[in-house]
C-alpha cells in the first residue's frame, strides 16, 4: 500500500508596514480600498473581494476564507480565486518571505532588475530622475501661512486680477503683441529661461503645497533629465491613497493653476510697470507661461500633468498600461480572431474610449520618439548623433512591434489556428502597399523662375532725360537706343578738355619754330596725352548717356522719372532689359540624384496659385553640393523650402546637401515676374516610399560618417 503525502503549502503572512486606505467609489459604486506599500512607496487598488480575502486573511487557507467569506457576506467565492490573490501578493512581494524557494525568488528578482551600464544608461537617457529635497517638513511648517489660497476668496481673487489684467492689456495690445521681439535677442533669451525657470519652481512648489493640504506627504523634489535638459520634478504619488477624487484633481491641476496665477499677476505688473528689465522680465511670465503651460503639461499622452487630470477625471488608475493591455487585445482579435477574453471588462463607451486613446497614444508616441531622434541625430556631434538616431528607431520604435509581432506568432503555436483573412486587414495591407509599391513616380523639389539675363539701367552721370524711345512692356533687339540723357556740366567738360587739347597741339608746332619753346616739349607732350586720355573718358561718358540694350529682352520696372526733361541723380536706376527667355534654377537632395538625369521633364507650378504652370526641362545637373545657397528666395530664412543657417559672414549654409539643377522652360507665360518662387514636380522612374527612406538614410550615414 502506497501512501501520497501532500506537502502543505505554507500561507503567505502580509508585511505589518502595509497600510490600507479607504479608496474612491467604482464606476458602479461600489467601495473600494487603497493598499500602500511604503517600501516601494506604491499603490494597489483593492475590491470588495480582495478586502474580504485581507478580513479573513488569519484563517490561513483558502478554502477556509472562501467558506468565512460566502457566509458573512454576498460575495461568491472559490478557493481558486483566494489563491491567485495570494500569488498576486507574493509577486508583488507584500507578504513575507517564507522557506528557500522564497530566497531564491527574491535572488532572481534582484538578479532580474541588476542590468548593465550600457541598458541602464538606454533606460534612463531620455528621462533620468535626480532627487535632491525632502520638502515633507519644511511643508508642513509653512502650509498655515498659505492656506488662505486653498480658500474661495483667493479664487475670486485672481479672478478680478484676470479680469483687470485683460482689461489692461487689451489696451495696450499692440504695445504687448510687438514686445515678443525682444525675446528673440540674446538678453530676452537669457531673461527668458531665467523667468520660465522660476516658473517652474512655482509649478511644483504648487502641486507640493496642493498635496501636503489634503494631508498627503511629498518625500522627494528634484530635477529630472530630459535628453540631458534638466526639468524639475515633485513626488506627489500619496495622493493616490485620497478617496475624493476632487481632491486628487486639484493636487494633478495645482502646478498649472499656479503658474496661471503667476501669469495673471505678471500680466497686471507688465500694465502698471515702466521699461525697464523688470517690466521686460514680467512680460516673459506673462506671454510665454500660459503657453508652455497649456502646451505641454496638458499633454494627456505623456505621463505630465494632463495625463494624470485625464486618469482622474475617468477614475482609471494606471490608464495607459490597462489602455495598451485593452488595445493590443482589440488590434489581434482585429486582425486574427483569436477569440480571447479581453484582459479587463468595461462599459461599451469606456470600452471605446480606452481604445481610441491607446492608439492615439501610441501614434503620438512614434511621432514623437522620431522627432526626438532627428533632435538628437543633428543637436549631438556626428558618430554620437548617428548612434542616438539609432537606438531611438531601434529601441523604442522598432522593439515594441517586434515584441507584438512575437507574441503573434506564441498565439497562432499555442491555439493552432488557422489563417483566415478578415476585413481589418486591409488597413495594413493598403499601409504595406503605400510603403513598398513603387508608386512615387514625381520627384518634388523647391525651383526659382527667373530670367536667362537681365540687366538694369542706370544713369551713370546727374543728367537731363532728353528722349525715351521705350514704353514698359516693350521688345527691343541689341544695341537698340533705348533713351537718350544729356549732362551739361559733362558737355562742358568735354568742350574744355577739347579746348585744352587744341591748345597743347598749337604749343607743340610752336615747339618746332623756336628753340626756346622746344625745352617745354617733354612736359608738354605728357599733358597732351593726359588730356587726350581725359578727352576720351568723358566722351566715353557721354556715350554712356544714350541707353542701349545689350541683349534682346523686355522692358520692365521703368522708373516714373524716365520722362523728357526729368532731371536724374548719379546712379539713380531707371528700369530693368530682361531677356526672353527664362530658366529655373531648383536644388535636389543628395538622395534624390539617382532619380535625376539630363533630359528629365516635369512642370513648374508657381507659388500662390495666381499663375499658370508650364513644362520644363533639365538641362543641367551640378555633381558638387552647393556649399552656399545663392538663391536667397529659395532659403528657409526667406519663406522658402530649404532649411539653412547663417554663418558669420552672412552666407546661408545649407543643413543638408544640396545640388543645383538647370532647367529650360517651355511655354512660360510672358505675364510672370521677373522671379517667381515655386515647386517641380520632375518625372522619375517610379519609386517606393521604403526605397526612398532607406537611399536617405544610407546617404546620411556615408556623408555624416566621413566614409
Amino acid at each position: 500500500m502506497v501512501v501520497v503525502v501532500t506537502e502543505k503549502i505554507e500561507w503567505p503572512v502580509l508585511r505589518e508596514d502595509l497600510a490600507l486606505y479607504p479608496g474612491p467609489r467604482a464606476q458602479d459604486g461600489a467601495p473600494t480600498w487603497t493598499l500602500h506599500d511604503p517600501a516601494a512607496h506604491k499603490y494597489y487598488r483593492l475590491g470588495r473581494l480582495e478586502f474580504e480575502c485581507l478580513q479573513h486573511w488569519s484563517l490561513a487557507d483558502p478554502e477556509r476564507i472562501a467558506e468565512a467569506i460566502e457566509q458573512t457576506t454576498p460575495v461568491h467565492v472559490q478557493a481558486p480565486e483566494i489563491e491567485a490573490f495570494a500569488d498576486f501578493l507574493d509577486t508583488h512581494q507584500l507578504a513575507k518571505p517564507r522557506g528557500a524557494e522564497a530566497g531564491k525568488r527574491l535572488a532572481q528578482l534582484k538578479k532580474a532588475s541588476e542590468t548593465g551600464f550600457w541598458l541602464w544608461l538606454l533606460h534612463n537617457y531620455l528621462f533620468m530622475r535626480i532627487p535632491l529635497l525632502r520638502p515633507d517638513a519644511f511643508l508642513k511648517r509653512t502650509l498655515p501661512s498659505i492656506n488662505w489660497m486653498f480658500q474661495r476668496r483667493f479664487a475670486v481673487f485672481l479672478l478680478v486680477i484676470v479680469i483687470l489684467a485683460g482689461y489692461l492689456v487689451a489696451q495696450q495690445w499692440s504695445t504687448f503683441s510687438h514686445s515678443f521681439l525682444y525675446v528673440v535677442t540674446p538678453e530676452g533669451m537669457l531673461t527668458t529661461a531665467v523667468m520660465l525657470s522660476l516658473s517652474k519652481v512655482v509649478h511644483e512648489l504648487g502641486h507640493a503645497f496642493a498635496a501636503s493640504h489634503f494631508g498627503c506627504r511629498v518625500p522627494t523634489m528634484g530635477f529630472a533629465l530630459m535628453l540631458g535638459f534638466p526639468v524639475l520634478w515633485t513626488d506627489v504619488t500619496d495622493a493616490w491613497r485620497l478617496p475624493n477624487r476632487r481632491q486628487r484633481l486639484l493636487i494633478d491641476g495645482a502646478g498649472m493653476l499656479a503658474e496661471l496665477a503667476l501669469a495673471a499677476v505678471a500680466t497686471l505688473l507688465w500694465a502698471v510697470l515702466p521699461d525697464g528689465a523688470l517690466r521686460s522680465g514680467v512680460y516673459v511670465l506673462s506671454s510665454a507661461t500660459w503657453l508652455i503651460t497649456l502646451a505641454i503639461n496638458l499633454n494627456p499622452f505623456m505621463r505630465f500633468d494632463g495625463y494624470y487630470l485625464f486618469a482622474d477625471a475617468l477614475d482609471i488608475a494606471n490608464l495607459q498600461d490597462r489602455s495598451f493591455a485593452l488595445a493590443r487585445w482589440h488590434l489581434r482579435e482585429s486582425l486574427f480572431r483569436f477569440n480571447l477574453s479581453p484582459p479587463e471588462v468595461w462599459p461599451k463607451d469606456r470600452h471605446r474610449l480606452l481604445i481610441v486613446y491607446a492608439y492615439a497614444t501610441w501614434i503620438y508616441r512614434l511621432l514623437l520618439f522620431t522627432g526626438i531622434a532627428w533632435t538628437v541625430y543633428h543637436f549631438f556631434f556626428k558618430a554620437l548623433g548617428l548612434g542616438l538616431f539609432a537606438v531611438e528607431i531601434i529601441w523604442f520604435i522598432l522593439r515594441p512591434m517586434i515584441k507584438e509581432i512575437i507574441a503573434w506568432r506564441k498565439l497562432f503555436s499555442t491555439y493552432s489556428l488557422p489563417l483566415r483573412p478578415c476585413p481589418a486587414w486591409l488597413l495594413p495591407l493598403i499601409a504595406l502597399a503605400v510603403l513598398f509599391i513603387p508608386w512615387q513616380a514625381h520627384l518634388l523639389i523647391p525651383g526659382l523662375l527667373r530670367a536667362e539675363a537681365e540687366f538694369t539701367l542706370y544713369s551713370t552721370e546727374p543728367a537731363q532725360v532728353k528722349r525715351v524711345l521705350i514704353q514698359e512692356g516693350d521688345i527691343v533687339e541689341a544695341g537698340q537706343i533705348l533713351a537718350e540723357l544729356t549732362s551739361p556740366d559733362l558737355d562742358f567738360r568735354i568742350a574744355a578738355a577739347e579746348r585744352h587739347w587744341a591748345e597743347l597741339s598749337q604749343q607743340l608746332e610752336a615747339q618746332s619754330l623756336e628753340l626756346a619753346l622746344a625745352r617745354h616739349n617733354p612736359m608738354d607732350m605728357e599733358a597732351l596725352q593726359s588730356t587726350l586720355a581725359q578727352l576720351e573718358g568723358l566722351r566715353a561718358a557721354h556715350e554712356r548717356l544714350t541707353l542701349r540694350a545689350t541683349f534682346k529682352g523686355r522692358v520692365r520696372d521703368l522708373a516714373e522719372t524716365l520722362r523728357p526733361g526729368e532731371w536724374l541723380a548719379k546712379d539713380e536706376a531707371l528700369g530693368t532689359v530682361v531677356s526672353t527667355a527664362m530658366q529655373v534654377i531648383a536644388y535636389a537632395e543628395e538622395a534624390d540624384l539617382e532619380r535625376l538625369q539630363p533630359g528629365a521633364k516635369g512642370r513648374f507650378y508657381p507659388d500662390g496659385g495666381d499663375f499658370p504652370e508650364f513644362p520644363v526641362q533639365v538641362i543641367g545637373i551640378d555633381r558638387t553640393g552647393s556649399r552656399q545657397l545663392a538663391l536667397a528666395e529659395l532659403s528657409s530664412r526667406y519663406g522658402g523650402a530649404i532649411a539653412v543657417r547663417e554663418d558669420g559672414q552672412h552666407h546661408l549654409i545649407p543643413e543638408q546637401g544640396v545640388y543645383r539643377l538647370l532647367l529650360k522652360t517651355e511655354n512660360a507665360s510672358s505675364t510672370l515676374p521677373i522671379t517667381v518662387r515655386g515647386r517641380l514636380a520632375l518625372n522619375t522612374p517610379p519609386e517606393s516610399l521604403a526605397g526612398r527612406v532607406m537611399r536617405s538614410a544610407v546617404a546620411i550615414v556615408i556623408r555624416e560618417s566621413g566614409w
